[in-house]
């Protein structure tokens, strides 16, 4: 697919961003406005994929030791040092399957493989998140703990992608 491109998010971007997530849930945890802006100033990598100019997909990821609550986030700082960790990927629905999540993979992979050792993330268990858990195992992500999350509504699979050495 040569029509796409991947580039920063702008302000412009939020009511896509917003919808797209909430759409998402509970794949992903519940984006607000003001969260939204919070991730525009604490976010490591913050982009939109857009294909023929259509906005399709969006993706978060912080490195180390930012002051975000996110309890798998948290997990993930207390036990390793070097990594940028995927908050929440979305591709909208009529793009998925696509290779956009392998785009900012790749993407994410070029910006920051020569800074940090891995690329962390969390993929649901419970609620069975099915085409996350396939999508990350192909791209060759391990488990590397679970935990439950939402006073036990949730489980994760909080899962590392090595960088090559």
């Amino acid at each position: 697919m040569r029509n796409y491109h991947i580039e920063n998010v702008s302000k412009n971007d939020m009511d896509f961003i917003l919808k797209q997530n909430q759409k998402n849930i509970p794949a992903v945890s519940n984006l607000t406005t003001d969260l939204f802006y919070k991730f525009l100033e604490l976010s490591d990598y913050f982009k939109v994929i857009k294909c023929q100019e259509d906005l399709v997909g969006f993706l978060i990821a912080l490195l180390p030791n930012k002051h975000y609550d996110s309890i798998n986030y948290k997990w993930f700082n207390s036990r390793f040092t070097s990594f940028i960790y995927v908050d929440r990927i979305v591709i909208s629905e009529g793009n998925q399957n696509k290779r956009f999540g392998s785009f900012f993979y790749n993407d994410i992979k070029s910006a920051y493989e020569s800074k940090v050792s891995h690329i962390a993330c969390e993929v649901n268990l419970k609620p069975f998140n099915e085409q996350s858990i396939i999508f990350h195992k192909r791209y060759g992500f391990e488990e590397v703990g679970q935990q439950k999350t939402d006073n036990n509504k949730k489980l994760v699979s909080l899962q590392m992608y090595k960088f090559e050495d």
